[in-house]
């Protein structure tokens, strides 16, 4: 099979690879589109994610759907022929916090996409069949890989306990955090605010339901938001950008008592949080870590229309072009939102 392997930073190269065999528990799925995401970019750009470093050329890629074209032992062969959107990641399954249902923070995941692990920019992958979420014909197959960032978004809205009435902002109006804004309006956010600092992701922003966007390349975020907000702040506050700055300005637009969700990776070991400020506050701080259990209603909402994926995605791109994809998300050209790989 094709496939797509990063060999060092910026150096994507389309090779070949044996096809991979359904183990017990497997479903083999033909991949049909992959998104990049942020932490794609980290590890194209910069060969890690904060300590996790590649040490051996691997193939990237975690946002993915496909058809099923093979299923192991143990797995009903009539799912053959399923188009399905993957959850990426295998669990241990049997440790403290998959037991608990925290999968998502199980020690010995299996995350593709990342070092030792090989992704989804390849032909075929063989995961987890209980990972694989069938979605209706109507649904494309971009729109199925882009289920992937919208369960980061929905957990995302989760760990912020809204309630209907609540102000959100969003810190970086880049596709998680469009679907955030998204995720957040069906969940009763009644004003949301958003900043970033590029001028088309904030024009972006409106189209994707948010109310107020600031645009962080000339004025300043935080009195922006207090400005619009009467000095109060917002009720919860996500930081869903690239950056080791945004995690504080989350805190500082935070109302006093409110919540702050940490959603995106800035790629450092260590980001500042202003502790004065959020212990003066008193407020909720929340790390998310990938998505639990969130595929279901995910492929829920977008069926029923609640959430449209289709905003967030801007380019597409075959398998063959998937250097020419990562190097114009990486210059943020051509007003790129998500670029999806499509074959």
């Amino acid at each position: 099979m094709r496939c797509v392997r990063l060999h060092a930073p910026r150096d994507l190269r389309l090779e070949s690879a044996p096809d991979p065999k359904p183990g017990p528990r497997q479903a083999l799925v033909r991949v049909h589109s992959v998104g990049i995401c942020g932490s794609d970019l980290h590890y194209y750009e910069e060969g890690r994610i904060g300590s996790n470093k590649m040490t051996v050329p691997f193939v990237l890629g975690h946002e993915f759907a496909g058809t099923i074209e093979g299923v192991g032992e143990g797995i009903d062969p009539a799912r053959i022929g399923q188009r399905v959107a993957v959850e990426p990641g295998t669990p241990c399954f049997v440790c403290e916090h998959c037991t608990r249902g925290e999968y998502n923070v199980c020690p010995k995941m299996a995350f593709p996409g990342g070092p030792g692990h090989d992704g989804a920019l390849c032909d075929f992958m063989a995961v987890p069949a209980e990972f694989c979420f069938p979605v209706p014909e109507s649904m494309g197959h971009d729109e199925a890989a882009a289920i992937e960032p919208l369960a980061v978004a929905l957990h995302s809205v989760e760990l912020a306990g809204m309630r209907p009435g609540d102000t959100v902002a969003v810190l970086g109006t880049g596709p998680i955090g469009l679907l955030i804004a998204m995720a957040a309006r069906v969940s009763g956010a009644v004003t949301i605010y958003g900043a970033d600092l590029l001028p088309y992701r904030v024009a972006a922003a409106a189209a994707c339901g948010v109310d107020h966007a600031c645009d962080a390349s000339k004025e300043d975020t935080v009195e922006a938001i207090f400005r619009a907000t009467g000095g109060r702040g917002v009720d919860v506050a996500f930081d869903a950008a690239r950056s080791s700055e945004t995690a504080a300005l989350a805190c500082r637009v935070a109302r006093p008592g409110g919540t702050c969700v940490l959603t995106g990776i800035s790629g450092a070991v260590e980001d500042p949080i202003p502790v004065e400020v959020a212990r003066r506050k008193g407020l909720t701080v929340r790390w998310c870590r990938r998505f639990r259990h969130n595929y279901p209603r995910a492929i829920a909402l977008v069926s029923a229309g609640l959430i449209d994926v289709k905003k967030i995605v801007s380019h597409s791109f075959p398998l063959e072009r998937t250097p020419e994809a990562f190097a114009l998300v990486s210059r943020a050209g051509d007003r790129v939102l998500k670029a999806s790989i499509d074959f």
